[in-house]
């Protein structure tokens, strides 16, 4: 795997799951089967495999494990500035935030982490069985 398409694709994808995810009325799409995280971690795959010229069902998989990794990790850095994860949501919806206790905010942001990867995961398999090339031997 080249290394540096690799973060490329990985971080790409990573911004895009945030900005859908978060943005409002864009936030809207991860409505339909939340598609905003499995679709980003395809769009990874993709642009690793035009990046490189080919990819894998096994490079794919890293590459949707790695997209949900750092869009959870993001999702979770954003929170503490209550634009993402349960401050975020709280906002939105115009409560007030000190009616959930911060272990209780703090659980439900770590649980995003781990959606982010599981969702991640399952758009970088499906990236893969799309845009996997086939490995020809000499």
């Amino acid at each position: 795997m080249n290394s540096k398409n690799l973060w490329i694709a990985c971080l790409s994808g990573a911004a895009l799951t945030t900005l859908v995810s978060n943005l409002p009325f864009v936030d809207m799409i991860n409505i339909l089967c939340f598609a905003g995280f499995w679709a980003s971690a395809i769009f990874a795959v993709w642009l690793y495999r035009r990046l490189s010229g080919t990819v894998t069902i096994r490079q794919a998989v890293t590459i949707g494990l790695l997209t949900g990794l750092f869009s959870g990790i993001l999702g979770f850095a954003l929170s503490f500035l209550g634009v993402s994860g349960m401050q975020g949501l709280l906002n939105e919806l115009s409560q007030e935030a000190e009616s959930i206790p911060l272990w209780g905010a703090m659980i439900f942001n770590f649980l995003g982490v781990i959606f982010n990867i599981f969702f991640g995961t399952i758009g970088g398999w499906i990236g893969g069985s799309i845009f996997k090339t086939s490995l020809k031997t000499k």
